[in-house]
C-alpha cells in the first residue's frame, strides 16, 4: 500500500475580516461583548448585545492540510463530512469513491478502507459516522439499511441493520457515554410538512430502537415553497436559504441545543437543570436586489422539476438574511452558531459553466462566521473562518473543517485559534 504524507503548512491567515489580536483591557474581554445573565425566573437568560470588536476577532494558523491533487485518483475525491476520533485521527468518507480512508493526527495516510458493494465491509452510502470509545468507527449507510463498525485499524468488525427508507446527512450520532442516536423523523407532520419534526432514536447494543428523543420546539415561521406533480402522487417543497430556520444539535454531554434562526436564540436543554436561553441582538445583513432575483430563480428551477408549469405563488424573498444560519456543538462542548454575513460576488473564473437543463449558477457566496459560547451560555468570541471553508469539528483552540479551492476541489484542513477561549 503507497503511503502519502502530507506535508504540514504554518501559515497565518489575518485580513480584515480576521483580525490579528484579541485584547482583555475592554469591557468584554477576550470575548469582546460580556454575556448579562438573569437566573430570576424558571429559566436562565443569557443576553448579548452589540458588535464584536475588530479588535477582538479570532485570528487563526493552518496546522494540517490534506490536499489530494487534481488528478490523484488515490485518495478522496468529494468530501462533505468526516469524523475525528478521541486520538485526533481522521475517517474521511469518499462520497464519489464509496470508500473510506484514515488518516493519522499529522494527516499522513494510514489506511484506505471497503468499496462500493453490500458485502460486509462495503458502502453504498455514507450517511453520518460516529468515533467509538476505541477509537474505531460506526457509519450509517442506508441504502444497505445498516450500521457498519470498524476497529481502530480499520479492519470490519460488524454491522447491524436499521430500517430503511429513509435517508439523511449527518444521520448518527453519539455523546460522552459513547450510545448511538439515529437521526429521524419523531413527531407526526404538521401541516406545511412533508415529514416530522427531526429528532433521535436510542439505538441499543444490536440495533434494536430505543427510545425517541424530541428537540425543543422553537416553531419558526417557514417561507414554504410546494409542488405537486402533474398525476397528484409527488411533491417537494423548499424555503429561501435566508429565510428563518430552525436548528439543533445533540451535546455530546447528553441534550439538545436548539436555535430559533430568525431572532438568534438558542435553547440549552440541560437535564436536572433549568434551561440556559441565549438571546442575541445583531446588526440585520441586507441582502442584494440581484441576489435575491438569483435566489427566486433558483427556487423556480427546483419546483418545476415536480410540477412543470409552477408559477410563484409563495411569500417573496427576504430583504436581509436570518440572524442565526447554524447550531454546531464541538466535541469539547461549546456552542458554534454560525451567523449572518454579507455575500462576496464569486469572481468569474471560480463560476462553474452553465449546464443545459441545469440549475442557474450561483454568483454569490456567505462567509461562514460563527459565534462561539460555553455550555452555560456565555460568549466566548467571534471566528470568521478562511475563504471557502465548512466547519466540522472543534475542539478547544482547534476546529477541522473542508477547503475549497479555487476549482471547487475538497481539501480536509486543521486550524488552530491564536487566542483561545477563557472560560472564567
Amino acid at each position: 500500500m503507497r503511503r502519502r504524507t502530507v506535508t504540514l503548512a504554518v501559515v497565518v491567515v489575518c485580513s480584515s475580516a480576521l483580525a490579528c489580536s484579541a485584547s482583555d483591557d475592554s469591557p468584554g474581554g477576550n470575548a469582546g461583548l460580556i454575556t448579562v445573565f438573569d437566573s430570576t425566573a424558571d429559566t436562565v437568560v443569557a443576553r448579548v448585545d452589540g458588535q464584536v470588536p475588530v479588535s477582538a476577532l479570532r485570528s487563526m494558523t493552518l496546522a494540517m492540510r490534506i490536499a489530494p491533487a487534481m488528478d490523484d485518483t488515490s485518495l478522496f475525491t468529494e468530501v462533505a463530512d468526516f469524523e475525528v476520533d478521541a486520538g485526533n485521527r481522521i475517517w474521511i468518507y469518499d462520497f464519489q469513491g464509496r470508500r473510506m480512508f484514515l488518516f493519522d493526527s499529522a494527516g499522513t495516510l494510514v489506511r484506505r478502507i471497503g468499496r462500493q458493494g453490500a458485502g460486509p465491509g462495503e458502502f453504498s452510502q455514507g450517511n453520518g459516522m460516529a468515533a467509538l470509545s476505541d477509537t474505531g468507527l460506526a457509519i450509517l449507510d442506508s441504502q444497505n439499511a445498516r450500521i457498519s463498525f470498524f476497529a481502530s485499524n480499520g479492519d470490519f468488525r460488524t454491522s447491524f441493520s436499521v430500517p430503511s427508507g429513509f435517508s439523511t446527512t449527518n444521520g448518527l450520532m453519539s455523546d460522552r457515554s459513547h450510545t448511538l442516536y439515529l437521526r429521524r423523523p419523531v413527531t407526526p407532520q404538521r401541516e406545511g410538512e412533508i415529514l416530522g419534526r427531526m429528532g433521535l432514536v436510542r439505538l441499543g447494543v444490536d440495533g434494536a430502537f430505543g427510545d425517541s428523543l424530541e428537540p425543543p420546539d422553537l416553531p419558526v415561521q417557514r417561507d414554504t415553497y410546494l409542488a405537486v406533480s402533474p398525476d397528484g402522487n409527488g411533491r417537494s417543497s423548499t424555503s429561501s436559504s435566508f429565510a428563518p430556520n430552525y436548528f439543533w444539535d445533540w451535546h455530546p454531554d447528553g441534550y439538545f441545543v436548539a436555535g430559533h434562526g430568525g431572532r438568534y436564540e438558542i435553547v440549552i436543554a440541560r437535564p436536572g437543570a433549568k434551561p440556559v436561553v441565549i438571546r442575541r441582538t445583531a446588526t440585520p445583513v441586507p441582502l442584494q436586489t440581484d441576489e435575491r432575483s438569483e435566489e427566486k430563480e433558483r427556487i423556480t428551477f427546483s419546483m418545476r422539476q415536480t410540477q412543470p408549469g409552477w408559477t410563484w405563488n409563495g411569500p417573496e424573498i427576504p430583504e436581509h438574511k436570518a440572524p442565526l444560519t447554524g447550531i454546531t456543538v464541538a466535541r469539547d462542548g461549546n456552542i458554534w452558531a454560525r451567523v449572518a454575513a454579507p455575500s462576496e460576488r464569486i469572481p468569474d473564473d471560480e463560476l462553474p459553466p452553465q449546464r443545459e437543463k441545469g440549475p442557474p449558477v450561483r454568483h454569490y457566496r456567505s462567509p461562514a462566521v460563527y459565534e462561539v459560547f460555553a455550555a452555560d451560555g456565555r460568549f466566548l468570541g467571534r471566528v470568521p473562518m478562511p475563504p471557502r471553508t465548512a466547519l466540522i469539528q472543534a475542539d478547544g483552540d482547534f476546529f477541522w473543517g473542508v477547503m475549497r479551492d479555487a476549482d471547487d476541489l475538497p481539501s480536509v484542513v486543521r486550524f488552530r485559534l491564536s487566542v483561545p477561549f477563557h472560560q472564567e
